[in-house]
């Protein structure tokens, strides 16, 4: 392809964004005339699905490499990440948290509700008890962020029930927000 666009997970998480960085001048070097951009979405999960279907109106709009370049930083800014984790078998498997920790909570049906950072990094934010104490958690956070209009993905691991439940409280309190449900992939169900 002579223009391309790549979206990595959080480069606070991965390496992949230094990857895709290294890919790029590659692929220049190699390929004259032909032009990538690396987008480090400081994210994870459904925002990239944000950016990829704003990427793809950029694109049939025909707007220019630089355009997009510049318009879909912008649209960045305007995008945010809030997840729940019920378990945290897997930050305790990693060495973030304390194995024993990590299974008192999940008796006491404790869940962590964070946000992506500005840098990229995936911060707790709560400690709820309860999946409906942790959805309202949810809510309260996408409220907090001023959202009143646009478009809120949902993406799940194994608990489209919990999913459901939040779309709704989503179009009731936010009526002009449209709520989209998908399965987390890959390595988000992995660390979800």
């Amino acid at each position: 392809a002579e223009e391309i666009f790549c979206i990595t997970i959080t480069s606070g998480l991965s390496g992949s964004y230094n990857a895709a960085c290294i890919a790029k001048q590659m692929y220049e070097s190699a390929c004259e005339g032909r032009r990538v951009y690396v987008i480090d979405s400081l994210s994870a999960g459904p925002e990239l699905m944000l950016l990829i279907e704003k990427l793809e109106q950029y694109i049939t709009q025909d707007m220019s490499f630089e355009e997009i370049c510049r318009a879909i930083e912008g649209y960045k800014q305007q995008t945010g990440l809030v997840f729940m984790l019920e378990s945290l078998k897997n930050f305790a498997a990693n060495g973030r948290v304390n194995p024993a920790v990590a299974k008192i909570a999940g008796v006491l049906g404790i869940r962590i509700v964070g946000k992506a950072s500005d840098v990229g990094t995936l911060e707790p934010t709560d400690k709820c008890r309860g999946k409906e104490k942790s959805l309202k958690t949810i809510l309260k956070h996408l409220k907090e962020s001023g959202l009143k209009t646009g478009k809120v993905i949902l993406a799940h691991c194994l608990h489209e029930p919990a999913a459901n439940t939040l779309k709704n409280m989503i179009e009731t309190d936010l009526p002009g927000v449209a709520v989209k449900i998908g399965k987390n992939l890959g390595l988000c169900s992995f660390y979800a």
